[in-house]
């Protein structure tokens, strides 16, 4: 199958999407405990376009190890790569382990559930849904993307209904869905063949706002707050700038009297605005009253001298017409 979706467009689309630069090749490690056991660690984006899964393949097969694991926490990834390394653990003669470390979702789902034994913490989660994708195209290239689409979910139901206890039209509507399952539900759905409480296990710290159920455990994942949002928070709080670096250089041990004189600080700067707009609306308020009582003398005076001019004229008509009637030449 021609896999013409992987170009550089689609490629940037899909880095955009995860928040997660093009050149980030680093998605696994493996560690050789002794001759005979050793530990993968699959803890990111699987396959293209950040890093193909084919080196991967290579260096598990190559692995003779009787015991391996593979460790994992991903946001999932690349249906095609997932699949190869699905084919990969399948056939090799160890009979791999998986556990689910934090985050098993999407691709990473299906990986998950090619462990012979399959293991996962008390606080883990595993997500399977539709396969999805985005490109640009024609009705006609857009219509064999959905057919392929549809043949994907198709084996991905298949796999999935045999390495757990859910029926295919159960598992078609879950991934219809976008199901996402803790530990203990996987657990009765067959995807958790054992679950671990005795030790921590990784968190999850993807972008998965691409996805539309994510359980509010997850939202705030690759988004750890730093010293900088810290200091905002405290300063946006009422706190001076040399306050809020001094709380956060004793990590947040204030004591009870600095938080009261952090109070007292923000309601001393709140009164401070309100007493600086009081006086701003005093000012504008006499501005005011002094403008409509010098537009109010003008228009007294005005109307003085409109007085006066009428007067002068009265005047001179009272004169003329004395003169008229006293028969004297007016001069």
């Amino acid at each position: 199958m021609k896999l013409s979706y992987r170009n550089d467009k689609n490629a940037k689309f899909i880095s955009d999407t995860y928040n997660k630069p093009l050149n980030s090749p680093d998605w696994y490690k493996i560690t050789n405990i002794s001759d005979d056991e050793a530990e993968i660690y699959l803890m990111d984006f699987i396959g293209w376009p950040f890093c193909p899964a084919d080196e991967f393949v290579k260096q598990l097969a190559s692995m003779t190890q009787s015991k391996i694991t593979i460790r994992i926490n991903s946001p999932g990834g690349d249906v095609w790569d997932a699949n190869s390394i699905f084919n990969a653990i399948r056939r090799h003669k160890s009979k791999p382990t998986t556990c689910v470390e934090s985050l098993a979702a999407s691709a990473a789902s299906y990986i998950f559930v090619a462990g012979y034994k399959k293991l996962a913490y008390k606080n883990a989660m595993i997500m399977i849904h539709e396969p999805m994708t985005g490109m640009y195209g024609n009705q006609f290239e857009l219509r064999e993307t959905a057919d392929i689409l549809s043949q994907v979910s198709e084996t991905l139901v298949d796999m999935y209904a045999d390495h757990t206890n859910v029926g295919k039209r159960e598992l078609r509507e879950m991934m219809k869905a976008e199901t996402w399952l803790n530990a203990k539900t996987a657990k009765e759905k067959g995807f958790i063949d054992e679950v671990i409480e005795s030790r921590k296990g990784a968190k999850a710290e993807f972008d998965l706002s691409i996805f539309a159920n994510v359980p509010e455990e997850f939202i705030a994942s690759g988004d750890e707050p730093t010293i900088r949002k810290y200091e905002k928070a405290l300063r946006d709080a009422g706190a001076s700038k040399n306050t809020a670096k001094s709380i956060l250089a004793r990590g947040f041990k204030a004591t009870e009297q600095e938080f009261q004189e952090l109070e007292e600080e923000r309601i001393k700067n709140e009164l401070e605005v309100a007493a600086n707009l009081k006086s701003e609306q005093e000012k504008l308020a006499a501005e005011k009253l002094a403008a409509e009582a010098e537009e109010l003398e003008i228009a007294n005076q005005r109307e003085a001298d409109d007085f006066q001019s009428i007067l002068r004229e009265l005047k001179d008509h009272t004169q003329n017409y004395y003169n008229v009637l006293t028969n004297q030449e007016v001069k």
